[in-house]
Parts: C-alpha cells; structure tokens; sequence
C-alpha cells in the first residue's frame, strides 16, 4: 500500500521555488510518499522546475498539467489521481517547505486512530512567532496529550466552533488527512478563496477524530498572493470582498450552524458589509470606477447588503461628525 500521497499545486512566477518545496517532502524520508505536482498553468512551467528532479525521482513524482482553475482546482486533479491503495493525503503548498519529521508526526497521531491532521507552521517573513502563539486562537495545553509523541495532542473541542466562531488555525500545508476513509471528498472549487476553510468544515463534519502538533513544522512562503496590495480602492479590494461575503454566506446554507456559530457567522458579514461600503465611498471620494456588475455580485450573494448600506454609511458619518466635535 501506497502509504503517502502528497500534493502540490502549483502556480509561480519566480523559479526557483517549487524545487524547495518538492526537495521538503522527499527528505522526509518515506519512500511510499508519492508526490503529484499539478501545474495549474503557472507562467514558470514546473516541468522545466523539476526537470532534474522528474530524472532523478522518477518514480515518486507525478506532473500534471491543466489550464488554469486555480488551487482548488489544482489540489482536485491531484486528488483524482491518487492511487486507490493510498493510505493518507497531505497538502503542500508550492512557495511551502516542511521541516523534518513533519510526516512521522502525523503518522504517529494517525495510527493512533486518528481522521485529520495538523500542525503549528510560521510564515518565512514572520518569524518571530508561529501562527498558532500569533493568533492566539488555540492553546495546546487545553487538549489531552498524545501517547507516545512530543508534543502531540487529541483535538477535543468542536472544529466548526473553532473555524467560525473562534477563528481558523489550520494551514493547508499542515495537513495530512486519511484519504482511504474520506477519498469522496474534494475542494469545492466554486470558492476563489477560502476554499481550504470549506475543505474542513467539510472534513470536520464527517469525523471528530483530529489530532495536532504544536510543533513547527512548515516555514510558509508568500508565493504568489492575488490579493497582495489589495487596499481600499484598489483592482482587487472588491474582488477579495466579494469572494469573503460569498464564502461566509454559503456556510450558513451549507452547514447546519448552532446559535453561537450562526451569530458568529453573521458577525463576519456585517463587518465585511461595513468594509464594501467603506471601499465604495473611497472610490467615489476619489473619483475611481466603481464597476455595476461587481455589485450584482455582492447583492446576489448577500442580498442582506442592500439594507445594511444606508445605516452602515450614516453610522459612519455620524462618527466622523462627533470624532470632529
């Protein structure tokens, strides 16, 4: 049995980086680990990336490459074609690296019985803390210790509750799942972003049996971001509202939320109505095209925008008026 397969979407502009990331999860040292690339028609071709790699490790690293759909997409096509007999998947970004011993962890909270894993990870231009001690949104020592491992605990609270009311602490390249009892399940692509926060309330919503490491072990890179420099005004402000309203809206209509989540839920899209109505009046203070069709879309997935809009915008002429007295 194919005990690892380990995906890898990929999409950069800058070479160099996939080889990182490929070169991370050989030296974890499993030759079961079975690596597929999936070249979502990144402008940096992975073939000629990996061309050493593809000659050296043929066996162990699968290439496909499609037209671009973005990482669900990518991450989908990979989990298509992973092998029947395979044990367990785990996710790796390609501007990502793992740190040694990142699968012997995992392996040793999922043998014990264990559904879902995840780990403590820092990002490359932050590391003065580890996400986990940055947000402040999950203390270790509240969860009852793995036997056997450093630093490994039994996840004993309820994901949704954490995902939606307290805040996600999952890294998608932290992940390693067990494929052989969840291989139906795949990334719902209709998300351009949040795609990963979906994958595992969807995961969660089928097993509570998570475990986690408070151990780092992934150094996250930046990559390529498509909302970097996405302040008020900008090309991207909207699209990355639209996308988060659309996100939030679907999970009250595709989960069946507890009062606390669903007042959480709704929470998140008031502050992001608040935030479209702050872009808007940035752009007509400015004199910037404000695009109708862009707010069809914001009205088709939330129509709950077009009554907050008056209050919201009086509420903060209001507090502009006072803040002046």
């Amino acid at each position: 049995m194919a005990r690892f397969t380990t995906i890898i979407p990929y999409f950069q502009r800058e070479e160099g980086i996939l080889v990182k990331s490929v070169l991370s999860a050989l030296e974890q040292g499993y030759s079961d680990n079975h690596i597929i690339v999936v070249d979502d028609g990144s402008p940096t071709p992975a073939r000629k990336e990996l061309e050493k790699l593809l000659g050296s490790h043929r066996d162990k690293i699968t290439l496909i490459e499609q037209a671009n759909g973005g990482a669900g997409s990518a991450r989908n096509r990979g989990l298509d074609a992973v092998a029947e007999d395979c044990k367990y998947v785990a996710f790796l970004d390609s501007d990502d690296q793992w740190f040694p011993g990142h699968l012997d962890n995992a392996v040793h909270a999922l043998e014990q019985g264990y559904d879902f894993y995840f780990s403590d990870f820092y990002f490359s231009d932050y590391k003065q803390q580890t996400a986990f001690k940055r947000a402040g949104k999950i203390t270790p020592t509240d969860h009852q210790p793995l036997a056997g491992g450093s630093q490994l605990y039994a996840y004993n609270g309820n994901m949704h509750d954490q995902i939606i009311i307290t805040g996600n602490i999952i890294g998608t390249s932290n992940v390693v799942y067990r494929f052989a009892e969840h291989n139906q399940l795949r990334f719902r692509e209709e998300f351009y972003n949040g795609q990963d926060y979906m994958f595992w309330l969807d995961l969660s919503a089928r097993t509570d049996k998570i475990a986690f490491s408070s151990d780092t072990e992934c150094d996250c890179g930046r990559g390529i971001n498509i909302y970097a420099g996405a302040g008020w005004g900008t090309e991207g402000s909207l699209n990355r509202l639209k996308n988060e309203i659309k996100l939030w809206s679907s999970v009250k209509r595709i989960f069946d939320l507890s009062t606390e989540q669903s007042q959480a839920n709704n929470q998140h899209l008031s502050q992001l109505r608040e935030s479209v109505v702050l872009d808007i009046l940035h752009r007509l203070r400015h004199k910037k095209p404000l695009q109708a069709i862009i707010l069809k879309e914001f009205l088709h997935y939330d129509k709950g925008l077009l009554f907050a809009f008056i209050p919201i915008l009086i509420r903060r002429l209001t507090n502009k008026k006072q803040s002046h007295m």
